[in-house]
Order: structure tokens, then C-alpha cells, then sequence
């Protein structure tokens, strides 16, 4: 297979002008596909540098982008990326990659279905149905919910707002799953209070508490390098990205 070069600079106005967010995760599948190795490492350097300089929206599209395909997809999609990363020792690049446990794992027995009759157990797909209507009192109760596609409904209905979404982001304990879901959502994952909701989560997954360090600014960066509940793992990079912007 031919693989073609990348220009960085070009790479990143093309994904500042993309409006959508699949189109841009679309844009760095292409790149990781068909870029020959040094274009896909120095765009990668590229965006990794921009975190750290001045900001742009471009540079914070693409790196949200990239976090997310390493997140969600399969390994396949990333492991060349991984893979010329641990060749050449980009250390900034692997650490995308790291997976680790939370620094807490919910309990099983705590994470029970939100009541929502008295009477009766409510069934799971009435809970999901119930994710899409109107009323108010229903949907603040599911929004302790642990089922992946009740939180995808809640996260797409019009009538939830984002002190609710802050109230999943924040809710302790919590399920990855239901943190990871919350993290890739198109609208919310980019709401920088949900953000950083997210990242103080000690039930947030590491890999997704470590990209999201790299959407902080200084301020939240110096308050999270001190912050003892977090995984020692993202505490870590929120250090180490202070000492890198000196």
C-alpha cells in the first residue's frame, strides 16, 4: 500500500472547518490509515505541541477528535499510531494509549436502577422509552441510571439541560460506561464544565481522564495536579503539562 504525505498546517485548517464531529473523527481515521509515517507522527506532534502553545480551535477539534477514535474504536483503527509511537519513543503520543483501572470501581449493588414506581419494578425498556419523554420528575430520576442507551437517550432529549448532564458527570459512584458515553457524546463531551466534571471523577476511566487533561486550561490544570481523589496517572500528566508550559 502507498501512503500518502500529510501537511500538518493543512491537516488542521481542513479540521477546524469540518462542522461535525463524525466528520472529523472520519478525517483522523483517513490519516491513520493512508499517511506515511512521519506525516502521521508530526501531525499527532503537531496537535500535541498546539495543546501547550498558544490555543486554537483547531488544535482543541483535532485533539478531541483524535482522543475519541483512540477511546471508541478498535485497536485496529490505532495501532499503527501506537505502534510508530513505541518506535520512534514519542512518550507525549503514547501516553494517549495508557489503560488503567479508575482510581475507584463502583460496587455492583450500587449501582441499582433509579426508582421510578413505588408499586412495581420498572422494566428496562420502559426505562429507555421513558428516557425520551417530557417529564421532567422522570428523567431527573433516570438520570442516575447505569443503562448505556438510557444515558444515550437522556443525552439526545431536548428537555435535559446541562446541570443534568453535570449530575451524571459528577454522580459518585458511577459506571465507565456510563462516563464513557457522557465523554463521546458530540454536544456534551465538548462542554468544558462537563469536562471538568469528568476529569475530577475518580470513577472517570483513566484513559478518559487523561485525554481530557490535555482540553484544560492552566488554571484547572494547577487546581487537578493537586487533587487527590483523581487517578495518580492523571494527576501525573496535569503536573507534567504545567512543567511542559514553564
Amino acid at each position: 500500500m502507498t501512503r500518502r504525505r500529510v501537511d500538518p498546517a493543512a491537516f488542521l485548517r481542513r479540521m477546524g472547518a469540518v462542522p461535525e464531529v463524525a466528520m472529523r473523527q472520519a478525517l483522523w481515521r483517513e490519516c491513520l490509515r493512508d499517511a506515511e509515517a512521519e506525516s502521521l507522527l508530526a501531525t499527532v506532534d503537531a496537535v500535541l505541541a498546539g495543546l501547550d502553545a498558544v490555543r486554537s480551535d483547531a488544535i482543541d477539534l483535532a485533539y478531541h477528535a483524535l482522543v475519541q477514535v483512540i477511546e471508541a474504536d478498535p485497536p485496529a483503527t490505532t495501532d499503527r499510531l501506537k505502534g510508530l509511537a513505541q518506535v520512534t519513543g514519542r512518550a507525549g503520543v503514547l501516553a494517549l494509549f495508557v489503560d488503567a483501572p479508575p482510581a475507584q470501581i463502583a460496587e455492583p449493588g450500587a449501582l441499582r436502577a433509579p426508582p421510578l414506581d413505588p408499586d412495581r419494578e420498572v422494566t428496562l425498556g420502559e426505562r429507555r422509552w421513558k428516557a425520551r419523554s417530557n417529564d421532567r420528575a422522570i428523567l431527573e430520576r433516570l438520570l442516575l441510571d447505569q443503562d448505556p442507551v438510557v444515558i444515550d437517550h437522556l443525552l439526545q432529549n431536548p428537555r435535559v439541560v446541562e446541570q443534568d448532564v453535570l449530575k451524571i458527570a459528577s454522580r459518585r459512584p458511577n459506571g465507565a460506561e456510563v462516563l464513557r458515553r457522557l465523554f463521546r457524546h458530540p454536544r456534551w463531551g465538548r462542554r468544558r464544565a462537563v469536562q471538568w466534571a469528568l476529569v475530577l471523577n475518580p470513577y472517570t476511566p483513566v484513559d478518559v481522564g487523561r485525554a481530557l487533561v490535555g482540553l484544560l486550561d492552566r488554571e484547572h490544570l494547577r487546581r487537578l495536579a493537586v487533587e487527590p481523589s483523581v487517578h495518580d496517572e492523571v494527576r501525573g500528566l496535569a503536573a507534567a503539562r504545567l512543567g511542559a508550559g514553564d
